[in-house]
């Protein structure tokens, strides 16, 4: 049973204008550092946690708080085997790690979640 935690970076984006008012983005910064990552959490400052199909956990159960507690003992894999894309909220299952009886699945498509669509 995996549990995904949340976690906020920031991001800086660096924008340049010219004398006639022309801007655009020069750069673009995600701190990755472990300084720079905080734990996210809902408007009452629970912190937000997440099953397989990332569908938000709101029990505290055990198991919820197990999982929050390793991530913030910050023992996590170095940071260059670490994955980027996509947001994991969007796409459920796409950073699963690959279990050997998983080997035959690779090839699945996996689609968005669409936030904007109703619960069905």
């Amino acid at each position: 049973m995996y549990r995904w935690v949340r976690y906020e970076a920031p991001v800086m984006v660096c924008v340049t204008t010219d004398e006639h008012g022309e801007h655009h983005v020069v750069n673009v910064i995600v701190g990755d550092e472990h300084l720079d990552l905080r734990l996210a959490r809902d408007d009452q400052g629970t912190p937000l946690v997440y099953d397989e199909q990332m569908e938000r956990l709101t029990d505290q159960d055990s198991i919820l708080m197990a999982a929050v507690s390793e991530a913030e003992d910050r023992q996590w894999p170095q940071p260059t085997d670490w994955e980027s894309g996509p947001d994991a909220l969007r796409y459920p299952g796409l950073y699963d790690p690959i279990e050997n009886d998983d080997q035959d699945n690779l090839d699945v498509d996996l689609e968005p979640v669409d936030f904007e669509q109703p619960a069905r």
